[in-house]
């Protein structure tokens, strides 16, 4: 059944990378094939659980008679759970820091990268954009951070072949970012959840690696730019419901949420709890911050209006 199991999963890995080729939803496969892998180990769970957790399955019978179902209830309690749970602990961490951003981003905390990126200089742009990149997304994770600057970088450069080289400095950028912090990437945030590094010592040792994997393919990709770049300015005419925050509301709301993700780490360190409540945290306290300067500003307006 172990072999079973594995020609499974890697069959829903050959379905995963190939989803541009099958149109078969990745996320769909993924999640069958866990659920699948699931029910298969709890329906031949003696042989595994026998031969993997026999003593650890005597205590949990505590002199009651062997049983299938004793088998199975052994297998919810302290397999399932245990692992599916630490699979949820990253699922949650990323929702609640992608929410973060979009809370951000409606709200306008982001225009500034926009007004950095207001030249026609294709070296300039690039390394702009690429730092920018970099430091985003060690602080937020890679996919989020590379999706968001797409889509300002996007809105900006007009012509495809700068668009493609631009899109490969910001995807490099941004996994270079993300593997240089715990929170950066799902990687580092597994390796950190499960204590096998501390945030201190995983971002000293991975700086230089980082910084080496992302500065020279930079200085390669420029050669592909030309001295001057064309550039469109289009003022987007709806962002989101919240876009009359002056300057300062729109800087300490990104204050909350960007340093919020970096006390993170201080937040497991002190208390000993998952990463993803220090987010969770982070995302209510954002929340609260965003819905008592709306409610100023409407009854600012409606003050106005009387």
């Amino acid at each position: 059944m172990t072999l079973v199991i594995i020609t499974i999963i890697l069959i829903g890995y050959f379905l995963i990378a190939t989803e541009k080729f099958t149109n078969v939803n990745k996320a769909a496969v993924a999640i069958f094939v866990g659920t699948l892998g699931w029910i298969l180990y709890i329906c031949y769970g003696s042989d595994f659980v026998m031969g993997q957790h026999a003593k650890d399955y005597a205590s949990f019978l505590d002199g009651a008679p062997a049983s299938s179902a004793a088998v199975k209830q052994y297998i919810f309690q302290n397999l399932f759970l245990k692992y599916v749970g630490r699979a949820s602990e990253i699922v949650l961490f990323l929702l609640s820091t992608m929410t973060i951003v979009e809370i951000l981003q409606n709200n306008g905390c982001f225009d500034f990268i926009s007004q950095m990126l207001r030249t026609r200089s294709g070296k300039r742009m690039l390394w702009t954009l690429s730092a920018i990149t970099f430091l985003i997304s060690a602080n937020l994770d890679n996919l989020t951070a590379t999706v968001m600057m797409l889509t300002i970088m996007h809105a900006i450069v007009s012509r495809q072949r700068q668009r493609a080289i631009f899109g490969c400095a910001i995807v490099l950028s941004a996994n270079c970012g993300g593997a240089l912090t715990v929170i950066g990437d799902p990687t580092g945030l597994v390796l950190w959840n499960i204590g096998a590094v501390t945030a201190t010592n995983y971002s000293l040792t991975m700086a230089l690696p980082c910084l080496i994997a992302w500065l020279f393919p930079i200085l390669w990709l420029q050669r592909g730019l030309p001295r001057r770049i064309e550039t469109e300015w289009i003022t987007m005419p709806y962002r989101g419901d919240d876009t009359n925050l002056n300057l300062w509301q729109r800087a300490l709301m990104l204050f909350v949420g960007i340093g919020g993700l970096w006390f993170i780490p201080t937040f497991h360190n002190i208390t000993k709890l998952s990463p993803f409540l220090g987010a969770m945290c982070v995302l209510s306290l954002l929340w609260i911050v965003n819905e008592l300067m709306n409610r100023k500003l409407m009854n600012a307006d409606q003050m106005i209006q009387r």
